[in-house]
């Protein structure tokens, strides 16, 4: 809801760390002259072959598995601009063949996961419009799993538009309206929401910027009928280090089940604060944010992905009232040949038809070693867990480590070496533990230019 003020009406997207997603496959080319209209634009093709290493805690005995794999991996990112247009996208996948059990045939695994984000921006036009897309792996049904493969995959639309007008030279009055919808397996698929909304925006300094944003939201799920309206307070401050911004109002939501016609009524005061710093080799954002919604409402609140803060699966809701809190830091120059991005989030999630509570946590690590010109090293980490009403007991959690080295053979083609770990520790399910050792051959590109 306050996302809706801060992000509507962008004119620029920007891609700000790309090798948060990238590290696992190898990318290692020579940036290329595109046009001056591109920021930057990057992907690889990978091949692999290995070996994989599956431990399974049965309790009372333990289930070993070691198979070889082949298979192809891929990424693309990038952000773009030409006038009043900007495109920004992130994604990345992986088809994988290996064994399935002692002596079985071949099977297939699939993952991808991604975002991009169109949007037109006319300063000069009172009109400007959005198009969106995520695809995300979704553990509802599943928890927490050791391949990324055994997911349920959830692919969302969106798209909406905006209509502006100017009382004053200082203020900017808009209407927007925004639709989304979900596609996938079962329960997965066919959620759809709708939110039309108004945006009175003042500009209170050379630097900073107050607005009074009001939604309504409806979205349709499982035969049930939601509607929230939303009223919300911003003030904005642009930095010579960064940005800080705060807002605060409330959120109503009335809830009608098909069939008996009954109606329940629920509220919540929300609210953010987002303190941003940012130089020419690193940045950092703080963000605290509190709101009502739903998995399905959210398909249309007009909210740019943060491609540095990906979260690696989602967890679909019914009517919540949640509490975030999220730190990142990237820096591209630690040391000379280094580079580090770190993050942590934690939120806590008060389901409002059940009265149920729940957290959930994840954080992560990758740094980055320049041997010299043709080689580098790359170390990520990454953690999720979740927990009831307790805090810190955690019920379910992996962690996952990859280590990589890559050579460059020619200005597009390099080969590396990745081990990749994952340890899934969980109260509903067996513990596993997992190991894969890779040997990789990449061809990419690396395309960047001015405006």
């Amino acid at each position: 809801m306050e996302s809706r003020a801060r992000n509507a009406g962008k004119s620029r997207i920007t891609l700000r760390y790309l090798g948060v997603f990238c590290a696992a496959w190898p990318l290692s080319v020579a940036a290329q002259s595109f046009s001056d209209n591109v920021e930057t634009f990057s992907g690889s093709a990978s091949v692999f072959t290995g070996v994989k290493h599956t431990r399974t805690d049965q309790g009372t005995s333990t289930d070993t598995n070691t198979e070889p794999t082949l298979g192809i991996s891929g990424q693309i990112g990038g952000s773009l601009e030409s006038g009043a247009n900007s495109l920004a996208l992130l994604y990345g996948g992986t088809l994988e063949t290996d064994q399935e059990g002692s002596g079985g045939g071949l099977r297939d695994n699939s993952s991808i996961t991604g975002a991009s984000r169109y949007a037109y921006f006319d300063p000069g036009s009172r009109v400007d419009f959005n198009l969106g897309h995520t695809v995300s792996s979704v553990r509802n049904d599943t928890g927490f799993v050791i391949n990324p493969s055994s997911y349920d995959t959830r692919n969302t639309l969106s798209a909406g538009a905006g209509l502006r007008f100017y009382p004053g030279e200082l203020s900017t009055l808009r209407f927007f309206a925004q639709a989304g919808r979900s596609f996938g397996e079962d329960n997965l698929n066919d959620q759809k929401s709708y939110t039309v909304g108004s945006e009175l925006s003042r500009r209170l300094s050379e630097r900073s910027t107050g607005s009074l944003n009001v939604s309504r939201s409806w979205s349709d799920e499982d035969n049930t009928d939601i509607t929230i309206d939303s009223a919300q307070l911003v003030y904005s401050l642009q930095l010579e280090s960064g940005s800080f911004s705060v807002g605060g109002g409330g959120s109503k939501a009335e809830i009608e089940y098909a069939g008996g016609g009954t109606t329940s009524e629920y509220d919540a005061m929300t609210g953010f604060v987002e303190r941003a710093w940012v130089t020419t080799d690193w940045s950092s954002a703080v963000k605290y944010d509190r709101s009502m919604s739903d998995s399905a409402t959210d398909l249309s609140l007009n909210v740019p992905p943060e491609f540095s803060f990906m979260p690696d699966t989602v967890r679909l809701r019914d009517l919540t009232v949640s509490d975030s809190l999220s730190i990142t830091h990237n820096n591209q120059r630690v040391c000379d040949a280094c580079d580090l991005g770190v993050y942590a989030a934690g939120a806590i999630l008060e389901s409002q038809l059940s009265g149920a509570t729940t957290h959930e946590y994840r954080a992560g690590i990758n740094l980055g070693f320049q041997l010299d010109a043709l080689q580098r090293l790359n170390f990520g980490y990454s953690w999720e867990g979740d927990a009831d009403e307790d805090a810190d007991v955690i019920v379910d959690e992996v962690h996952r480590i990859n280590m990589g080295w890559t050579r460059q053979l020619a200005e597009h083609t390099s080969f590396g070496v990745q081990l990749y770990q994952s340890y899934l520790r969980s109260s509903l399910r067996n513990n596993q533990d997992q190991y894969e050792l890779r040997f990789v051959l990449s061809r990419g590109f690396a395309m960047s230019g001015q405006r």
